[in-house]
């Protein structure tokens, strides 16, 4: 004869048929979270937005740094007032052609040349676009991005290695 012990109480019994209204706590419960539940992945799914945003403009600055400091190395003899405006131009192209659709403005550039390295400095400041922020109250996300290259200008005098 087995004798049944105190330590199966209070545990759930899959076979035992349940009782009336015994569900209707935890639908209850369910109903009452799933609004938090909702909200929290509208949160997480703009931060993700504005994220993947942040790595798309810090590339297009990267790109566009690299594109001005090689174009500049390249070219060694241009005046310095036409070598802000290449800077500008070359920097304007490369950063809208490689940032997200939705990144407005110019960037910023700064172009330095000391002895044989051309130094490009490109700098965005901008604003992420938010499904969910305005409904949320907190509106716009400030996006930066600043982006460095050196590039090192050519020597014409250097002769091919045999």
């Amino acid at each position: 004869m087995k004798l049944r012990t105190a330590s199966g109480t209070g545990r759930p019994q899959p076979w035992r048929p349940r009782a009336r209204g015994e569900g209707a706590a935890a639908a209850v419960a369910c109903a009452s979270a799933m609004p938090l539940i909702v909200l929290g992945l509208a949160v997480a799914a703009d931060y993700v937005n504005v994220a993947r945003f942040t790595t798309g403009v810090q590339r297009a600055a990267d790109a566009a740094a690299a594109a001005v400091s090689g174009t500049i190395a390249r070219n060694p003899n241009v005046d310095g007032r036409d070598v802000d405006q290449i800077a500008e131009r070359i920097a304007a192209f490369v950063f809208a052609r490689n940032a997200p659709r939705d990144a407005g403005g110019t960037p910023t550039v700064a172009t330095t040349s000391r002895a044989s390295v051309v130094t490009t400095t490109v700098g965005y400041h901008g604003v992420a676009p938010s499904n969910f922020g305005a409904a949320l109250g907190y509106g716009a996300i400030s996006v930066n991005a600043s982006a460095a290259s050196l590039g090192l200008v050519a020597d014409s005098r250097a002769t091919p290695a045999p």
